[in-house]
């Protein structure tokens, strides 16, 4: 029960005191703790150049992690490959969560004291980065570069914090709002798996800032059927909401609920705010597409107009193609490839 200032029972209570004895033994204790604290061993994590590399002190937020499991694949489960590799797990860095992964996993968590379920959340995530500088070496580093890769910014995965690969890491950086120092911690390392700033990892609220741009028009009709649960607007907007975005019911999978990948929400809302495009998005999860389509796997988006021209005829295709590309995307087709005449489609890695 809380008393409030004006209880007349808070009021009725008089100062508390301690016992002599108690206090003696709480300064002895006080004293003991002091000389533990300056004793102490310093824990660091070292590279695997040899250098240490300190922590940093977490302030991401639980959100800001993504989460991997089983069956999931893509650059990120790359890099965390690489990452458990950096932590003596061997592990074949294939980008597929597979068994061996999973028991990797597993036994790293173990070794940590955390619940070993075999899925990587921010506890999991906090305990395996490591923070990356200029001159470090080995496996960590090839996450980073992985991802650096993934996120359109060229680097090769060699295992080696260069320069040049200090430069793309600010550069990531600044396009992410982030401090640019080159330094990959905690925050670098979240927007760089979410494929955005870390703040733009959760894409309930990437998918909200996305409905507030009134340069992003969201198709509110399907060109093969009528079905308002799975039009590109319906997507947003039930992801804006914390759902998964529907498919449509005469597409290969249809009626299922599928998350939209953050990178792509991110590369789709950085389009108009980083380029400036006005555009059309003609579908997302819903529509008809290929058995194998990257749309039903929520990380891709169709255009169909921009800046006001419609694809094919006159819109500047090319150049938004480039953008979509440096933005991370990694299949990319408009007119000139079979079936892209009249809009662009843009998909991020699985």
């Amino acid at each position: 029960m809380s008393l409030s200032p004006a209880s007349p029972t808070a009021r009725a209570l008089p100062p508390a005191r301690t016992p002599r004895t108690t206090r003696a033994a709480a300064r002895l204790l006080a004293g003991v703790v002091a000389v533990a604290a300056l004793t102490a061993p310093t824990s660091s994590f070292a590279t695997e150049g040899g250098a240490p590399a300190a922590r940093t002190v977490t302030t991401t937020a639980a959100a800001d992690w993504p989460t991997l499991r089983a069956g999931s694949r893509g650059s990120s489960v790359t890099a965390l490959q690489y990452l458990l590799n950096s932590r003596g797990r061997s592990v074949k860095a294939d980008g597929a969560f597979g068994p061996a992964t999973t028991a990797g996993v597993k036994a790293f968590q173990k070794a940590q004291r955390l619940a070993a379920d075999g899925v990587v959340g921010p506890r999991t995530w906090e305990a395996l980065v490591t923070t990356l500088r200029g001159g470090a070496k080995g496996p960590a580093v090839k996450a980073a570069q992985t991802l650096l890769k993934a996120r359109g910014q060229a680097v090769p995965v060699d295992g080696v914090m260069s320069a040049a690969v200090t430069a793309k890491v600010k550069a990531f950086q600044k396009a992410s709002g982030l401090t640019a120092d080159g330094v990959v911690g905690d925050r670098t390392w979240a927007a760089l798996l979410n494929g955005g700033p870390s703040s733009g990892g959760n894409r309930a609220a990437l998918a909200r800032q996305i409905l507030a741009q009134k340069q992003i028009a969201l198709a509110t009709v399907h060109p093969g059927g009528k079905h308002a649960g799975s039009t590109a607007r319906q997507n947003i907007v039930d992801t804006s909401n914390g759902k998964g975005a529907l498919t449509s019911p005469w597409g290969d999978k249809p009626n299922r609920r599928v998350p939209l990948d953050p990178r792509m929400l991110n590369g789709l809302l950085k389009l108009r705010t980083q380029y400036g495009y006005r555009i059309s998005v003609s579908e997302i999860v819903g529509g008809d597409h290929s058995g194998t389509s990257r749309h039903y796997a929520g990380i891709a988006f169709d255009v169909n107009y921009i800046n006001g021209r419609h694809v094919g005829s006159g819109a500047p295709h090319k150049q938004f193609m480039a953008a979509c590309k440096k933005l991370g995307a990694r299949e990319v087709l408009g007119p000139g490839n079979a079936g892209h005449s009249r809009h662009v489609h843009c998909a991020w890695p699985r």
